[in-house]
């Protein structure tokens, strides 16, 4: 037992002396804006446009359905996010 608190004492400073607290850096800010970006929709039962309002708000663009966009409106962003219902579309019967 005495030999067991010895070799922890010897070994505890060699591996405490690898840990060492970092003060955080300067707080830089942080977005998740995506600039020159929006959220396009469609839906049916209004579960898209839930949903499409969760991401553009986590990824702070606007968001608009897609049925009210022109095409000259689309072709101005840098990037596109596009949500469309799976159901209750009639493509099934096609």
């Amino acid at each position: 037992m005495k030999l067991s608190i010895t070799t922890t004492l010897l070994v505890l400073p060699g591996v405490v002396s690898g840990f060492s607290f970092v003060a955080p850096k300067a707080s830089r800010a942080s977005s998740t804006s995506l600039d020159g970006s929006i959220v396009y929709y469609s839906t049916s039962t209004g579960n898209t446009e839930t949903v499409a309002g969760y991401i553009s708000e986590a990824a702070g663009a606007s968001m608009e359905d897609i049925g009210d966009a022109s095409e000259d409106e689309v072709k101005g962003y840098d990037s596109l996010i596009v949500g469309a219902p799976t159901w209750h579309t009639g493509a099934d019967e096609q």
